[in-house]
């Protein structure tokens, strides 16, 4: 007996039928190959309807009956990611047109075709669906902060390793350029939301990867001075946070503006933590 394997499926709908809001049908074609290379190389093409809410499946004789319970959970699974991900991508465009605020679930469930009830089968609150909007950006930001601390700057020698530092502030230019909508929002327009005060959060935490740098630094080099106040390590980690939000915030400073300052700035810094840790 020939095993066939969903390979792969394109969901569209040229004629999508709709009776009310609660009730769509989508014409789905899937295409099952063989798993065995030995096996025939026949291709079979199945056809079948899907009602939304019902969840009646039609599914073509030329799918063996063995497969049809495996193949249905496939497809249910993906046309609910699918669905997750259109929520997800109007809910962006109303968050930064409207504000948290402002935009309504209701507005959200009508531009992505689906009943009001069921974008909480996927987020359990506005505030839920704003963090998961979010998500991408704060996994990015997360990965930077802690990327301080990488094997190529725990070295005596990072005073001196300016092309380090520069792609180091490159790289953060470079998450400003592609997430100063989300940044804009996270940072100035989160008031009444689980992120408010996304702007302290940072300073914390780049506060932890700073004292945790000071340690393995100690750790590798015993001359090392870690006798580092505190209050002076989170003044200089609001410091860069607040020249983080500066460049947020202001889109008219040019490109070589920004390198220059940013440049200035770690040349003026790096001399100070020098002084300080006496490498």
């Amino acid at each position: 007996m020939v095993l066939y394997h969903f390979l792969t499926f394109f969901i569209f709908a040229p004629n999508r039928l709709h009776t009310n809001d609660k009730k769509q049908i989508r014409h789905i074609t899937g295409i099952w190959l063989p798993v065995k290379p030995s096996a025939p190389s026949k291709r079979k093409t199945v056809r079948f309807f899907y009602e939304h809410n019902e969840t009646l499946f039609i599914i073509n004789k030329q799918l063996p009956s063995q497969y049809h319970s495996q193949f249905l959970l496939y497809i249910m699974q993906t046309l609910k990611e699918n669905i997750k991900q259109r929520i997800l991508n109007i809910a962006r465009e109303e968050f930064l047109a409207h504000g948290v605020r402002d935009t309504s679930i209701r507005t959200v469930a009508r531009k992505a075709g689906i009943a009001v009830g069921n974008i909480y089968n996927y987020f359990r609150s506005k505030d839920k669906l704003f963090c998961e909007v979010l998500s991408p950006l704060i996994k990015v930001l997360n990965k930077h902060i802690l990327s301080h601390n990488d094997e190529k700057f725990l070295s005596i020698d990072v005073f001196s390793m300016r092309q380090r530092q520069i792609d180091y502030i490159l790289d953060m230019l470079s998450i400003i350029k592609d997430f100063r909508p989300e940044l804009r929002l996270l940072l100035f327009k989160s008031e009444g939301t689980s992120l408010q005060g996304y702007k302290d959060k940072m300073i914390d935490r780049q506060m932890q990867v700073g004292i945790e740098y000071i340690r393995l630094m100690k750790e590798r080099y015993p001359h090392f001075n870690n006798n580092i106040s505190p209050l002076l390590l989170h003044i200089t980690c609001s410091t860069w946070i607040t020249v983080f939000c500066e460049i947020v915030e202001h889109e008219d400073y040019s490109d070589e503006d920004i390198k220059v300052a940013m440049e200035q700035y770690m040349d003026f810094s790096m001399a100070g933590w020098k002084a300080l840790m006496k490498p």
